[in-house]
């Protein structure tokens, strides 16, 4: 296989098998018989209402906030940034931020590689923090499945170098090959899945792009599947 712009986005379309939304008012996770917690349409009130009457509370605006920070977030992301719950505990949090409106959620399903839940803040969210006076960071509903998966796949590295996605230069290599020289590239971080390379039989044409930038810009570059950086010179 040839080295091609967006090859890791590619390989992850061709591993996919399907994609199950779920929200408030679509719980295809519900027999024909059972009405979900809300009906219709979400309205301001109507979040308001639920946390004066602790139905919903801070734990549900806490996580919640996370998802916003980070945009489109992955499950055992949102775990780990929460902290402190039991495993019990924070499955019936978040899934009450699904059933009441707070969140929707798309479960992923791929052939050979892990499955996965990823969540975008939806519209009882949104009316959530105008109420409490927090910044909505706003992500397109039309957002394609390749932008979510490179959105959740920069969370990773952020994540684990407890970076500030304002304070760093973050590119994924996937994007860069076939691009012209760009100076807002020096000492920019680089992400690069090696093991997708590996399946795809890339490898060496990877090591020597990968190079090639490195020695240009003077470089990083992190594989988000072994979560670490990568000397591969």
């Amino acid at each position: 296989m040839e080295l091609i712009k967006n090859y890791e986005s590619i390989y992850y379309c061709n591993q996919l098998i399907r994609v199950v939304g779920r929200r408030y008012n679509i719980r295809p996770d519900l027999s024909e018989e059972v009405e979900p917690e809300i009906k219709g349409y979400v309205y301001e009130e109507t979040m308001a209402g639920f946390f004066r009457t602790w139905t919903l509370n801070e734990m549900h605006l806490e996580l919640i906030k996370i998802v916003n920070e980070m945009l489109v977030a992955e499950e055992s992301q949102i775990q780990r940034k929460m902290g402190g719950l039991s495993e019990v505990e924070f499955k019936k949090i978040l899934d009450e931020c699904v059933t009441m409106g707070l969140l929707c959620e798309n479960n992923i399903s791929f052939k050979d590689e892990k499955n996965i839940n990823l969540y975008l803040v939806d519209t009882g969210g949104i009316f959530a923090f105008k109420e409490a006076g927090i910044h909505y960071n706003k992500v397109k509903y039309t957002l394609s499945f390749d932008q979510r998966l490179k959105i959740y796949r920069k969370n990773i590295f952020l994540l684990e170098n407890y970076k500030n996605k304002e304070s760093i230069k973050l590119y994924l290599f996937e994007e860069q090959i076939g691009m012209p020289q760009d100076k807002k590239y020096q000492e920019a971080t680089f992400l690069i899945d090696m093991k997708i390379a590996e399946k795809l039989g890339l490898t060496g044409q990877v090591i020597e792009a990968i190079n090639d930038i490195v020695i240009r810009y003077n470089a990083k570059v992190y594989d988000t599947g072994d979560k670490k950086y990568i000397d591969i010179k």
